[in-house]
């Protein structure tokens, strides 16, 4: 052992420690569960868009369809990226242009 730690008591070393652990933990947690809702999220939308082709719907009914199902009703839909951000007028014509 380090002379360092070999000063400190235990609980000073635990308390230090188990933080950093359990902040891990619910940081890794977070990074799962994310992309395994993305991943279900992903799966869905791709079993409708097959079901909407079977039924023989044309690529701007599919797009009107799918935009409507992105957009929760809170001004919120899914970006470019695949992350939720606000479908905010400032952001569509640039953060400069919104009145403060």
């Amino acid at each position: 052992m380090s002379p360092f730690l070999a000063d400190l008591p235990v609980e000073a070393i635990l308390g230090i420690t188990l933080p950093l652990l359990i902040g891990g933990a619910v940081a890794i947690t977070a990074l799962i569960t994310g992309h395994f809702r993305k991943s279900q999220r992903d799966d869905m939308e791709a079993t409708l868009k097959m079901e909407m082709i079977q039924r023989g719907m044309s690529a701007e009914e599919i797009e009107r369809v799918l935009a409507a199902r992105m957009d929760n009703g809170f001004g919120f839909s899914r970006g470019r990226r695949g992350r939720w951000g606000a479908n905010c007028e400032h952001q569509r014509r640039g953060a400069e242009a919104v009145p403060r």
